[in-house]
């Protein structure tokens, strides 16, 4: 098979949940979702924009001809019927947003309200966008599934809690963080991105689409991608993470209701927990690991309908 799309296109997907995914951390701890996360409400802010335009230049990269002849890229921007336009629309305006809000952030000034709820919404649809672009390509009909977009949005989010969380306990490490709280939101949205994922796998194996899905499906079960996917993926990315948060669960609660009982601060307490911390920053390294392979098997193992197997 001749890919059209690559390790840019892979290395892009990636970094565009993830930085938007870093943004919406900051917001959600801002707006006091997260509980009391001091250490989380400047970080994602700071680093989501940056993270993204990275990845931005290095979709133009992929085209090829934005370095040789950019006025295409300008042409490009006409076509309001085609997805990879609102992409570049998109991304452009989270970008400027994301810097502004940052700016902001990094002064100690209040950035205006409406500014950062349009860069959340902007950070959503980027998050979303990601998926949407290989969703919307029917010649592929692995990637042409109404999952893929929601995959990449918990992917995304995921994704993003763990690189603010690790950047977070290097620039703001005296700042509390609701270590409870961030615990039950990142069980839950890896466990969305397992439950999406199988029902994804079960959708595509069960496929009327022809042989060619289900052909692209096994490449990632048994095929030349089963090990990025069981052992990157589902095993460093997915499972260990889900018992390392679970577990965790269990000594939060725990030690945040024995010191309560007993009239302790549960913040001075949850802070002697070292060995938990360092768990729990365990975990979110191997979330970020397996949110790249994620991308990378979804990409290798498509096949078009022009494969040499019937559709």
């Amino acid at each position: 098979m001749d890919l059209h799309w690559g390790w840019l296109i892979v290395i892009y997907l990636f970094l565009g949940g993830l930085g938007a995914g870093a943004y919406l951390t900051s917001f959600s701890a801002n707006k006091g979702w997260l509980g009391n996360s001091p250490a989380l409400q400047r970080v994602g802010y700071f680093i989501s924009a940056p993270i993204v335009a990275l990845g931005t230049a290095l979709l133009v990269f992929d085209l090829g001809q934005g370095l040789r002849k950019p006025w295409l890229l300008i042409g490009l921007l006409r076509n309001i019927n085609s997805v990879m336009t609102w992409g570049v629309y998109i991304l452009a305006s989270f970008i400027v947003v994301g810097l502004v809000v940052a700016y902001f952030t990094l002064k100690k000034k209040q950035a205006p309200n409406i500014l950062v709820h349009i860069g959340a919404l902007l950070a959503l649809g980027t998050c979303a966008y990601t998926g949407l672009l290989l969703a919307v390509v029917k010649n592929i009909p692995f990637w042409n599934n109404y999952l893929m977009p929601v995959l990449f949005v918990f992917s995304a989010l995921s994704t993003g809690l763990s690189i603010t969380v690790l950047v977070s306990h290097l620039i703001d490490k005296k700042l509390h963080t609701d270590e409870l709280a961030v615990t039950k939101l990142h069980f839950g949205l890896i466990g969305g991105e397992v439950v999406v994922l199988a029902i994804f796998l079960a959708t595509v194996l069960s496929s009327s689409k022809g042989q060619v899905v289900v052909a692209s499906a096994n490449e990632l079960i048994s095929g030349s991608l089963a090990i990025p996917f069981w052992g990157l993926l589902i095993g460093l990315g997915l499972m260990i993470p889900i018992v390392v948060f679970i577990l965790s669960l269990r000594k939060l609660a725990l030690t945040t209701k024995v010191s309560v009982s007993n009239g302790m601060d549960s913040v001075s307490v949850l802070k002697k927990e070292t060995g938990l911390t360092k768990l729990l920053l365990l975990a979110d390294v191997l979330v970020i690991v397996g949110g790249f392979p994620l991308r990378y098997v979804i990409i290798y193992a498509a096949m078009p309908i022009w494969n040499g197997l019937l559709s």
